[in-house]
């Protein structure tokens, strides 16, 4: 008889020890599940604004108007002219940049001493500038012109191609030091950006040049500050080697 109850209490004693992994996993679990149901959400962050030059969609262009006497004209590094400054009442004096091409209309509206009034945006899409000219108007004469009315001009402006051989020419850089164009008495040979970022070195080390280039006429809207004839690079041999640039 006592040897029965020596055996239950073994097997009790035995299934109390198996059972006791299982209990300390379900308070664990307990824990866990209160812990969850107790806890402070965590708060939302905002989104972070987008950087302006961040992709995302356009955002529309923010125009503005202002009044002014026109003080003086500035060039590009391919010596066309592409920019204004305006003496203002309330803001000095600001510069506001438009496209070469139209700078025959922009003149000849905003003649220097005139009063206009200009409309610019703040943050046009298609370049990196500070305000960019969408208008003018003369305010004596009365005369407006919307530049996008303007139309573009060819990349390239004709097909009738000249050959030219510089010996010597004055190289003429931006600010970074990329070459633009050309310099040779009063003509001048443009290089579209970045169509000789390649071969810069080796145009950089030479001083002979054989070019074919394309006159740019004289009625696409372009102001060349040195009233140089410009011709359009379309390729150029060097230590006759020949490099197509458009």
């Amino acid at each position: 008889m006592d040897s029965e109850k020596d055996d239950n209490l073994r097997d009790k004693t035995s299934h109390g020890r198996n059972n006791r992994p299982l209990l300390i996993v379900i308070i664990l679990l307990l824990f866990i599940i209160i812990w969850l149901l107790i806890k402070p959400p965590v708060p939302l962050l905002p989104r972070p604004p987008l950087h302006e030059d961040s992709p995302g969609p356009e955002k529309p262009q923010k125009e503005r108007m202002i009044t002014g006497i026109v003080t003086a004209y500035k060039n590009n590094p391919h010596l066309d002219v592409n920019a204004l400054e305006l003496k203002t009442k309330t803001s000095g004096t600001v510069t506001i940049d438009f496209r070469p091409h139209t700078a025959e209309a922009v003149t000849r509206i905003g003649t220097l001493g005139q009063t206009v009034t200009l409309t610019y945006s703040l943050h046009p899409n298609d370049e990196v500038v500070g305000y960019q000219l969408m208008a003018i108007e003369n305010k004596r004469s009365g005369i407006k012109q919307i530049l996008k009315d303007l139309p573009p001009p060819p990349d390239v402006p004709n097909h009738q191609t000249q050959n030219f051989t510089l010996d010597k020419p004055v190289l003429i850089t931006d600010q970074y030091g990329g070459i633009v164009a050309l310099h040779k008495n009063d003509l001048l040979f443009h290089f579209k950006p970045g169509l000789v970022d390649d071969i810069a070195p080796l145009i950089k080390e030479n001083n002979h040049f054989d070019l074919v280039a394309v006159r740019r006429p004289d009625d696409q809207g372009f102001i060349n500050v040195n009233h140089d004839k410009v011709y359009i690079v379309l390729s150029i041999t060097i230590n006759n080697k020949t490099f197509l640039v458009r």
